[in-house]
């Protein structure tokens, strides 16, 4: 008889998986369901990167605005300034189809409550067995780009259908404000349109689309169909059959940030504050998104809290900036956690696990060689252990540096025999991985003990 190991029962850990796609796109819905017999409320949240939204029929509609879920309580949704052609239009397809859908029907009656009853009842966990219920859901998180599919094709048994109806949709201001939940994090509720895709043709397996995109740097609409583009007016835009339309909030106070962080920036680099550093991935979303989010410097550090090594990473993933800027963002947005410039080291530990510490370390040694003005003198005994380490020859690192034998020997020193000299930039580097010292200067060509140093030396 076996019995059942307690790793077959844990519960699988979700992994986050983050992308260019899910930042841009990932939205949340609370989605919750309520038993009409014992009120238990049952919740989850999903993730979404789309809303597909129905188009409500003629009877629909006026249970929409005659039923539970009041259209008419609800802030217009976008603006009704439209000219003379457009409600033309409007009009005509009324005649026609029947009354004019707009997009806040349709998200009306995506958010209207659902009965949940005869064949699909609730099965209620307290009660343990079906019940009526009501299903309903809210937004908990708006997403950068908010992307909407209206239901357009009806699929029955083998054949497939389109819906024609007209749909109204704003080009500015699209207020999401009143379907969100009371502990929806999003601060700014309002959209703008960028894009939209049409169908043309009477059914799903087949026709034609096209696309009506926004140069915003311009103002200016385009109509995208196969390889020719067309400069439209914003009205045509408006008097298209949409399909797919594509939203981007819009937050005029964002703006003004980013240019007051670019003042700071200036007047940080003049002053030569200290510098502090900041995730790039962050930093790209605060230039382009309506709300970045807290600070995330974590994928800059590896678990001892330092630099994750590798030049070609820092330089891609890391921002400089000035102290009054960082304070200016963290004050703003939190997050963190904070990267003073002067306090971040590559992590040797990071780099004697991934056994390229010698590689790396000797190429930043040899580009440090460049460097102008003071040149420091190093033991030659230490500084051979060291080389024959970068090279290869040995697979131990060096102890801390070791400068005691230039300071206590009483005749002169030969260079190369007794010490060789570096550069600032590579003393600096030795010091930073290897600590120890004393620091020692090259005058003259003969090593000589910086002031400050000389009463330890003569104490020894």
């Amino acid at each position: 008889h076996l019995s059942p190991t307690r790793g077959n029962h844990r519960r699988k850990t979700q992994i986050k998986y983050r992308s260019i796609i899910s930042d841009v796109f990932d939205g949340k819905l609370l989605s919750s369901v309520q038993c009409l017999t014992c009120n238990r409320i049952s919740t989850r949240m999903e993730t979404f990167q789309d809303l597909s939204l129905p188009i409500p029929s003629k009877d629909h509609l006026t249970m929409l605005h005659q039923g539970s879920v009041n259209i008419a309580k609800c802030p217009e949704l976008y603006s009704t300034d439209q000219g003379w052609l457009t409600w033309l239009w409007e009009w005509v397809c009324s005649f026609f189809w029947g009354p004019t859908v707009g997009l806040h029907d349709c998200l009306a009656a995506f958010f209207s409550a659902d009965e949940l009853k005869g064949d699909n009842m609730y099965s209620c966990e307290k009660c343990n067995k079906l019940r009526n219920g009501v299903k309903y859901s809210k937004v908990l998180e708006l997403p950068e780009v908010l992307c909407i599919h209206l239901k357009r094709f009806r699929h029955e048994l083998m054949f497939s259908s389109k819906i024609n109806n007209y749909v109204t949709f704003p080009l500015e201001d699209l207020d999401l404000k009143p379907y969100l939940h009371k502990d929806c994090k999003s601060k700014v509720t309002k959209y703008n349109l960028i894009s939209v895709i049409c169908h043309h043709g009477a059914a799903g397996s087949g026709g034609h689309y096209t696309c009506y995109s926004l140069n915003d740097q311009y103002n200016q609409w385009y109509e995208f169909d196969d390889q020719c583009v067309t400069q439209v007016r914003p009205e045509t835009v408006r008097n298209c059959e949409a399909y797919v339309l594509f939203y981007r909030k819009v937050d005029r106070a964002i703006c003004e940030q980013r240019e007051q962080v670019m003042q700071l920036s200036r007047r940080g680099m003049s002053c030569q504050e200290d510098m502090y550093v900041i995730s790039q991935a962050w930093i790209t979303r605060f230039l382009t998104f309506t709300e970045p989010g807290p600070i995330d410097n974590t994928d800059l550090l590896c678990r001892h809290g330092q630099l994750i090594p590798g030049d070609t990473y820092a330089a891609k993933m890391l921002t400089h900036v000035p102290a009054s800027v960082w304070h200016h963002l963290y004050n703003i947005y939190g997050g963190g956690p904070t990267c003073a410039q002067e306090q971040l080291n590559q992590c040797t530990i990071c780099l004697q696990e991934s056994g390229h510490r010698p590689d790396l370390e000797y190429r930043d040694f040899t580009r440090c060689s460049q460097s102008t003005g003071k040149l420091y003198a190093v033991a030659a005994g230490w500084y051979r252990e060291w080389e024959a380490y970068v090279k290869g020859q040995t697979s131990e690192p060096p102890g801390p540096v070791d400068n005691s034998s230039l300071i206590t020997c009483d005749s002169s020193l030969t260079l190369d025999k007794d010490y060789v000299h570096v550069t600032e930039d590579q003393w600096m580097l030795l010091l930073r991985i290897y600590q120890g010292g004393p620091e020692v200067l090259v005058q003259d060509n003969q090593p000589v003990l910086p002031a400050a140093d000389w009463g330890g030396a003569q104490e020894m």
